[in-house]
C-alpha cells in the first residue's frame, strides 16, 4: 500500500493562526491592573473593547463579586473531591435556582465542553443517529467524535437547512431507534438563531427525532428569568425530545455548564455517571458564589432591565452600521455582529489598524469560518456606551476603506464570497491607482495560443505537462461520456511592463473527490456509498496543474518585487472563472514545504495550507550501466535492490514497446485499473480510455512492459506495463503503471517495474526522472529524492472537509 503524508487538522489550523500570531492580533495579553469591561490595555496602549462575550456585564455585578469573596472566606478556594462523593455546600442551592428558572432538572458542570463530553455519550446509544448542523459548535462536535469509536453513526447537514434534515430523516428512521439533531441556539461568529420553532414541528412529524441544542451564547440576554434565545421561542417550558445546554459564562457573569432535561429519566442517566462529570473536580467555591448572586438576579425583575437596555443598544448599533454600508453578514438582534473581509490579509490588516486607532475587535479566522469568508466579530455589552459605540463604527468605516486599498480588496469581492447583494452604491472603492503596476495577465483557454518555446522554456520542461503533453491532455479530457473526464483547460501568463514574463502557468476546471488525499480507510468508507451514489462527496474544483500531471505547475519570478501582485492578478481571475464554472474550491498543489514566506502571503489569501504526498526525483542521471547505478546507491539501498530486486531478474522477460496493438492497449488498461481499485491513498477517478489511445499514438509515450518468463506463467500476460513520458527537455516520467496482484508479492512486481524505468532512463541518456507521488519508501529505495510538497486550498464553505473530519472512523492505516 502506497505511503503519504495525511493532514492533521491541528497542523493546517495552527499554519493559520502563527501568522497572525506573528502581526500581533491574536494571543495578546491585557496589561490592566483592573478591569470594568470598556476597555482593555493592550501593547501599552488603552482601546476600547468590542470582543466580550459578557453581554450583560455581570463579570463586574457588585453582588457576584460579593458571592465569589463570601464563598472563598467560607470554603476556601477549592472542594478537591469528584461530585460522585460529596459536594460543595454550594451546589444544591444552585442546582435548586437553576431548576427554578428553567422549571426542569440540571446537571451542572465544569464548562460547557465538559457539559457536552458529559451529556452526550450519556444519552446516546449505537441504535441512534447522530445528524450535527454544519456549524455546530466544536465543543459538540468534539464530544460526537468520541461516540464513534462506539459505532454511533454520525451524519452532517448544511447550516439551518432543515430541508436536508428531513431528507435524512426519511432515508434513515427505519435504521435508528432515535435521530439526533444537534445545533446552536444562537451562532457564535455570525450571530444568527437556530429556527427552534420549525424544528420542534418537525420534531413532532417524526416521533423519532430528538433535539440537542446548545444555547450557551443565547444565555441571560434573552427569555424568561434570561433563561436564553431557546427558551424564548418556546411557550410551554422545555420541548419533550429537547436536551438544551447553557452556560454560567458569557452573559450569566460566573463559569460552568448546564445540561437542562425534559425529564427525570434523562437526567438520572447523566447525573448519576456522567464521565468528566464523575471524574473530575468540581466547580471551585468563588465560581459557585458568583453563579448564585447572578441565578438569584436572573430571577428576579432586575434581569429584564438589563436585557431591555441590551437590546437599545444592538438595535442603535444596528443603525450605526446602516449609515455606513459596511457588509454586515446577518442582521438580527443578537449581540453578535459580522463584518466580512474576505481574505485573511485585509481581516489581519482591518484589526492591526483599528488596535492602533484603539479599538479592538475578534479576528474571526479559519476553522470557525470558511477560509475565504474572514471577517471581524463585533460583540456588543452593557459595557459598551453609546458615546464608545458610535467612536468605533466611525473608526471602523475609516480603517475598512484603508484595508481595502491596502490589501487590493473590493466590497464587490467581499459580498460574493458571502453571498450577500452587492451594495447600490459602495463607499469602499480600490482607487485605481493601487493596482496600477505594469502587470499584464494574459489568459488562454488552449496551450496551442501559447509559443511553444516559450511554454517549454518557463514551465514544460519541469515534466510531463511540456507543450505537447498539455495538448495531449486537452485532446483526451474532452467529449467524454462521463462527465469527471471532461476538463476545462486555462493558462495564465502575467508579464511586467516591460514585456518579461514574471509568471506563467495552467489549471483545471474538473470534477474531483473530496477525500482524494485523505486517509484509505475514509476512502472505503465513500467508496462504499459510491457504489449507489457515484458522485457522493465530489465536487467541481480548479486544480493548479491537473489531475493527470506532477510537479511544479508555476512558474513565478520570485526576484521580482511584483511577484505578489503577478499571483493576485492570477487570484483575481481564478475568482472570476470560480464564479462562473460554479467551481467549491480551489486547489493550488505542488509548493515547496518549507517555504514560509510563500506561506504567509497564502495564507493572507485566504487559502489554508494541506500537506501533499512527496515528490520523488531521480537527479543526475548520466547514462550509467545498471551496475554503475547500484554503485552510487548507500549501501543500506544496495542490499535492498541486492535482496528484492537483483535476486528476482532472471524470472522477467522486458520488453520496450513504443505502441501496443489494441488487446495489449486493452490489457494494459485493466492492469492499470487493479492499481487504481487497490490503491486508494490517492483516490481520483478512473482516466479514461480516450487518454490511453491517445498515450498510445503519441510518439513522447513508451510502454515498459514486464513478462514473467514461461515457466513462471505460461499466459504470457504482462505483469506490469509502464507508461511512460520523455519530454522536450531530456525528463523521464513513467507516469502510471499498471499491475496483476496475483503475481505482485511472490515475484515482486513492483519493485521490479521501478528498476526497469531507471535502466530505460539511463538508456535514453536521460538525466532525470520524475517519479511522481506515493510509494516514497520504495522508491527512495531506489535512490529516489523525496520533496515534501504542500498545497494551498480555499473552499467556499467548510462543509465537505467537516463532514469527512467528524463522520467518518479513522483507521491506522
Amino acid at each position: 500500500m502506497a505511503k503519504i503524508r495525511y493532514n492533521n487538522i491541528i497542523d493546517t489550523v495552527d499554519s493559520v493562526l502563527s501568522v497572525s500570531k506573528k502581526k500581533g492580533i491574536i494571543h495578546l495579553h491585557a496589561e490592566d491592573e483592573s478591569l470594568t469591561g470598556e476597555s482593555l490595555t493592550l501593547n501599552g496602549q488603552k482601546v476600547l473593547h468590542f470582543g466580550t462575550c459578557g453581554y450583560l456585564g455581570l463579570e463586574h455585578h457588585p453582588a457576584l463579586k460579593r458571592g465569589a469573596i463570601d464563598a472563598i472566606e467560607r470554603y476556601g478556594t477549592q472542594f478537591p473531591m469528584s461530585r460522585t462523593y460529596v459536594s460543595n455546600p454550594l451546589y444544591r442551592e444552585l442546582e435548586g435556582l437553576i431548576r427554578e428558572m428553567y422549571n426542569a432538572p440540571v446537571v451542572i458542570s465544569k464548562n460547557c465542553t465538559l457539559a457536552h463530553q458529559t451529556t452526550i455519550p450519556g444519552l446516546i446509544r449505537q441504535t441512534d443517529l447522530v445528524i450535527l448542523d454544519h456549524q455546530a459548535h466544536a465543543s459538540i462536535q468534539e464530544a460526537v467524535k468520541k461516540l464513534l469509536s462506539q459505532g454511533v453513526t454520525v451524519e452532517m447537514i448544511r447550516h439551518n437547512n432543515l430541508e436536508m434534515l428531513e431528507e435524512r430523516i426519511k432515508k434513515q428512521r427505519n435504521k435508528y431507534e432515535r435521530i439526533w439533531y444537534m445545533a446552536d441556539g444562537v451562532y457564535s461568529m455570525y450571530g444568527d438563531y437556530a429556527p427552534i420553532k420549525e424544528m420542534i414541528a418537525l420534531a413532532e412529524k417524526y416521533e423519532q427525532l430528538y433535539l440537542y441544542v446548545d444555547d450557551a451564547h443565547g444565555m441571560s440576554w434573552a427569555g424568561k428569568h434570561g433563561t436564553g434565545y431557546v427558551m424564548s421561542q418556546m411557550e410551554d417550558g422545555l420541548y419533550r425530545k429537547m436536551v438544551l445546554t447553557a452556560n454560567l459564562g458569557k452573559a450569566f457573569g460566573a463559569c460552568g455548564g448546564l445540561s437542562i432535561f425534559p425529564n427525570e429519566e434523562w437526567y438520572n442517566k447523566v447525573n448519576n455517571f456522567g464521565g468528566p462529570l464523575t471524574f473530575s473536580v468540581q466547580i471551585e467555591p468563588a465560581t459557585l458564589g458568583a453563579a448564585l448572586a447572578s441565578a438569584k438576579i436572573h430571577l428576579s425583575d432586575e434581569i429584564y432591565s438589563y436585557q431591555q437596555e441590551l437590546q437599545k443598544r444592538i438595535t442603535y448599533f444596528n443603525e450605526l452600521l446602516k449609515q455606513t454600508n459596511l457588509p454586515l453578514v446577518h442582521e438580527n438582534n443578537s449581540p453578535i455582529f459580522f463584518i466580512g473581509t474576505g481574505t485573511m490579509d485585509m481581516g489581519n490588516y482591518l484589526v492591526q489598524e483599528l488596535l492602533k486607532d484603539g479599538v479592538y475587535v475578534n479576528l474571526a479566522t479559519f476553522p470557525a469560518v470558511p477560509a475565504k469568508n474572514i471577517g471581524i466579530r463585533i460583540t456588543i455589552s452593557l459595557n459598551n456606551p453609546i458615546e464608545d459605540m458610535e467612536v468605533m463604527v466611525s473608526k471602523l468605516s475609516t480603517n475598512f476603506n484603508k484595508a481595502l486599498q491596502a490589501t487590493s480588496q473590493t466590497d464587490e469581492k467581499i459580498r460574493k464570497a458571502f453571498k450577500m447583494p452587492l451594495a447600490a452604491e459602495s463607499n469602499y472603492k480600490v482607487e485605481e491607482t493601487t493596482a496600477d503596476n505594469g502587470l499584464t495577465l494574459k489568459s488562454y483557454s488552449s496551450v496551442t495560443q501559447i509559443n511553444q518555446a516559450d511554454w517549454n522554456y518557463y514551465l514544460g520542461n519541469n515534466g510531463m505537462f511540456d507543450w505537447e503533453g498539455v495538448k495531449l491532455l486537452e485532446q483526451s479530457f474532452n467529449h467524454n461520456s462521463e462527465p469527471e473526464n471532461n476538463w476545462g483547460f486555462r493558462y495564465y501568463v502575467v508579464e511586467d511592463k516591460n514585456g518579461h514574463v514574471l509568471l506563467m502557468t495552467f489549471v483545471v476546471v474538473a470534477l474531483h473527490k473530496e477525500d482524494m488525499f485523505s486517509q484509505a480507510s475514509v476512502s472505503r468508507i465513500i467508496e462504499k456509498e459510491r457504489v449507489v451514489n457515484p458522485y457522493y462527496l465530489t465536487s467541481k474544483g480548479i486544480v493548479l496543474g491537473s489531475l493527470f500531471t506532477e510537479g511544479n505547475h508555476l512558474y513565478l519570478n520570485r526576484k521580482s518585487a511584483d511577484w505578489k501582485a503577478a499571483l493576485k492578478l492570477v487570484f483575481t481571475e481564478l475568482a472570476e472563472l470560480q464564479e462562473k464554472e460554479r467551481v467549491s474550491n480551489i486547489l493550488l498543489r505542488d509548493f515547496e514545504a518549507n517555504d514560509p514566506e510563500m506561506h504567509e502571503f497564502m495564507v493572507d489569501q485566504g487559502f489554508v495550507k494541506i500537506d501533499l504526498p512527496e515528490s520523488c526525483v531521480v537527479d543526475n542521471l548520466s547514462g550509467q550501466t545498471e551496475a554503475e547505478y547500484v554503485s552510487l546507491l548507500s549501501q543500506k539501498n544496495r542490499r535492498h535492490y541486492v535482496q528484492k530486486i537483483k535476486r528476482n531478474q532472471h524470472f522477467y522477460k522486458v520488453e520496450v514497446k513504443s505502441r501496443l496493438t489494441n488487446d495489449e492497449l486493452d490489457y494494459a488498461f485493466m492492469l492499470f485499473r487493479n492499481v487504481k481499485n487497490n490503491n486508494l491513498a490517492i483516490n481520483n477517478f478512473l482516466f479514461p480510455e480516450k487518454l490511453f489511445q491517445e498515450l498510445n499514438y503519441s510518439p513522447d509515450w513508451e510502454f515498459i512492459v514486464l513478462y514473467l518468463k514461461e515457466e513462471y506463467n505460461a499466459t504470457q500476460l504482462p505483469v506490469a506495463v509502464c507508461f511512460c513520458h520523455k519530454n522536450a527537455a531530456n525528463v523521464y516520467s513513467p507516469m502510471l503503471i499498471g499491475l496483476d496482484y496475483e503475481y505482485l508479492m511472490e515475484y515482486g512486481v513492483y519493485r521490479q517495474a521501478l528498476f526497469q524505468v531507471i535502466n530505460r532512463a539511463n538508456e535514453l541518456g536521460c538525466t532525470k526522472i520524475n517519479f511522481g507521488i506515493s510509494a516514497s519508501i520504495e522508491k527512495k529505495r531506489i535512490g529516489a529524492t523525496l520533496h515534501p510538497k504542500v498545497g494551498y486550498l480555499q473552499a467556499k464553505d467548510n462543509f465537505n472537509l467537516e463532514l469527512m473530519e467528524i463522520t467518518f472512523m479513522i483507521e491506522r492505516e
